[in-house]
């Protein structure tokens, strides 16, 4: 295990702005333009690409779009993508979960300029992701895990950074809602010489008192930023940074009860992402890309009075350390005029701490449990290669493979194929299949506890997914229509058992599938006008439930897979008025799905009704920005306009109707 200390890491971090590059590469484009990408997409292929020759499905959504609804945290708006599904417990900071074309909520990369920020394992609360300072998110539907390896088995969420222009831009920004709520931010981006030099730094703070009566107010602080510089005609230079701050109190025990006055939950992290990139020659291109993920947080559950010293676990308290890093080389070849190659290796290297105590008294006395401390590290090199072929025909191809060997799980080999035909300029068609893999979290591999013992010998979770898909267009791009079918085989899920004392609890067990279709039109009426709406079908069913398969468990055979419904659907609309006003309406609609109610130590599988939300955002120019004079803007959100009554987890409702007034202005 490498390990950088604090003054190592701001050396680095100073060398590395002088050397370092934007980490999608910059193929295709001249030299000058280093940091133009606008128009294309980068994570599906690693190489800047347009939407219509990619073999995957792929949403790109813009920061304006973000800025226009109001929108602060990226679950916000992932819960409109088709073949997704959100699911947040309780209040604002309660645990977020994604669910992608029906996989496990541990199944989606998630990166900020490059960076992973995962737990190892594949979790991620998306709770506390802001869209602060964001450029565009692109988001890769389907298996990825040939270029970004484990955790990319149902595909990858990326954030992108904004980068500045010339001239200098300050904005500052302020919102009051309902239930307390309030946010305060502030930019400022520029750069000069002709875009070789940008940079985007922010900073803002969200706090609200939450949904329930008490003990449940959230606080969030996001700061980011980035420098980007060209630093001669072949070589591109850039520092990405995202600093989170977080503390989410809750009331609630685990069947949604509200039973505690001060237990809350905590975590800081840091994002990091370094590079050097350089044109080689007109051919060839070389990326050099160090990433670098710290978090630390725990939780905290005091006595809530002097009185308060009876039953289990009347007080506690845990805390983690996580450390992710990773070193990823790699070229771009332009083999042959129709041909670019793609070819890396990297080396990510991941450690976690955690240790804690709880006090009991059964009644003898109050006595003190120390958990056993735990620290483990792993190292992971992955080896991996794509080509992307350009045919005679109006046709593409994109194939990969990679291989992994992991010193907890050895090594593993994925692959990715897939062909995009353009039927006509207005039709395309596109197909493929793909393996994906994600590696047990370091407590299913190496947990020694009384009733958690962790099982080196895990295999890595696994699936092989398969698409088809066609996007249609006409009235001159005007109306798009578009459907996907998918098809996905899991296996090898990690499932924990009851044991003897001492026996390994977490084996290779069930074997589920998820296939579905999605459908979406599109229609611009006239300029400024924008009409779109989606379905989707989403089959599950856990056709191996493995030891555990009795109800009241995750995985009963036949039995759906949780929290993931069979229909989804929103319609949604925006139009642009007079130039300087825009209003938008999103409806979204969950259909019921199963989940399990918890009351003691037992659990049921219940279904959760099916719900409707609607929500209604505006935003008016009050005055244009112009030299000497600074441009205003007011925006209204308005979530769950009807305010709806549902509940996104059983014994979790969901919040009610939430309006925030805002203002921005911009010098």
């Amino acid at each position: 295990m490498i390990r950088v200390s604090s003054a190592g890491v701001g050396r680095i971090a100073l060398l590395c702005l002088v050397l370092s590059a934007f980490p999608n590469g910059v193929w295709g484009q001249e030299a000058r333009d280093t940091v133009q990408l606008d128009d294309l997409v980068a994570t599906a292929t690693r190489v800047p690409l347009s939407l219509e020759s990619l073999t995957s499905a792929v949403t790109v959504i813009s920061g304006e779009e973000l800025q226009a609804r109001g929108i602060r945290f990226v679950s916000e708006v992932l819960r409109d993508l088709p073949g997704a599904t959100v699911v947040p417990v309780g209040s604002f900071g309660g645990v977020t979960s994604l669910f992608l074309r029906g996989g496990e909520s541990d199944y989606v990369k998630v990166l900020v300029d490059g960076a992973a920020i995962n737990l190892p394992g594949g979790s991620f609360n998306f709770a506390n992701l802001t869209t602060d300072n964001v450029d565009r998110i692109e988001i890769v539907r389907g298996p990825a895990s040939v270029l970004y390896g484990s955790d990319a088995v149902t595909g990858v969420v990326q954030l992108f950074t904004k980068h500045g222009r010339d001239g200098v831009t300050v904005e500052a920004s302020g919102t009051g809602g309902t239930f307390g709520s309030r946010t305060f931010g502030a930019s400022v981006s520029g750069g000069h010489g002709d875009g070789r030099l940008g940079y985007a730094l922010s900073a803002s703070r969200f706090s609200t008192d939450g949904t329930a009566a008490f003990n449940n107010d959230y606080a969030n602080t996001a700061v980011s930023g980035t420098v980007r510089a060209a630093l001669d005609q072949q070589t591109t230079a850039s520092l990405s940074l995202r600093y989170n701050d977080n503390t989410f109190h809750f009331p609630t025990d685990a069947s949604g009860v509200a039973s505690d006055s001060n237990q809350f939950t905590f975590d800081e992290s840091l994002a990091l992402s370094l590079g050097l990139g350089s044109r080689l020659s007109p051919r060839v291109e070389a990326t050099l890309l160090f990433t670098r993920y710290d978090i630390d947080g725990g939780f905290d559950d005091r006595q809530d009075h002097p009185g308060d010293t009876l039953g289990f676990a009347f007080a506690s308290r845990r805390s983690f350390n996580i450390l992710r890093q990773s070193l990823d080389a790699r070229l771009n070849v332009r083999a042959l005029p129709s041909t670019m190659i793609t070819t890396g290796a990297v080396l990510d290297l991941d450690r976690e701490q955690q240790n804690g105590e709880a006090s009991s008294n059964f009644g003898g006395g109050p006595e003190v449990t120390r958990f056993a401390p735990f620290d483990e590290d792993r190292r992971n090199l992955g080896y991996y290669v794509q080509a992307l072929v350009d045919l005679p025909l109006p046709a593409s191809l994109h194939l990969g493979a990679r291989l992994d060997d992991n010193d907890a799980f050895g090594s593993f080999f994925t692959y990715r194929a897939g062909a995009v035909y353009r039927v006509s300029p207005d039709l395309r068609v596109r197909a493929s299949i793909g393996t994906g893999f994600k590696a047990p979290t370091f407590a299913e591999n190496f947990a020694d506890a009384p009733f958690e013992v962790g099982n080196p010998d895990l295999d890595p979770e696994r699936s092989i997914s398969w698409e088809v898909g066609a996007e249609h267009t006409m009235w001159s791009g005007r109306l798009a229509v578009w459907a996907n079918y998918f098809d996905q085989r899991f296996r090898d899920l990690v499932q924990y058992v009851f044991s003897e004392p001492g026996l390994p609890n977490y084996h290779n067990l069930p074997q589920a599938l998820a296939r579905g279709i999605e459908t979406g039109v599109s229609l611009v009426p006239r300029a400024g006008m924008t009409v779109t709406g989606q379905y989707t079908y989403l089959d599950t069913e856990t056709i191996d439930p493995g030891a555990n398969s009795s109800p009241g468990t995750a995985f009963e055979l036949g039995k759906p897979l949780l929290r993931r419904p069979a229909h989804t659907l929103r319609v949604a609309g925006s139009i642009r008025l007079a130039g300087r006003s825009t209003l938008g309406v999103n409806l979204n609609h969950v259909g019921a799905r199963d989940d399990l109610a918890f009351e003691g130590f037992t659990a049921a599988r219940v279904k959760l009704p099916a719900y409707s939300t609607l929500e209604v955002s505006g935003m008016v120019d009050v005055l244009a920005s112009r030299p000497g004079r600074p441009g205003v803007t007011v925006t209204l959100r308005v979530e769950n306009a009807l305010d709806e009554e549902y509940d996104t987890v059983a014994g979790f409702q969901g919040r009610g109707r939430v309006v925030s007034l805002g203002a921005r202005v911009r010098f």
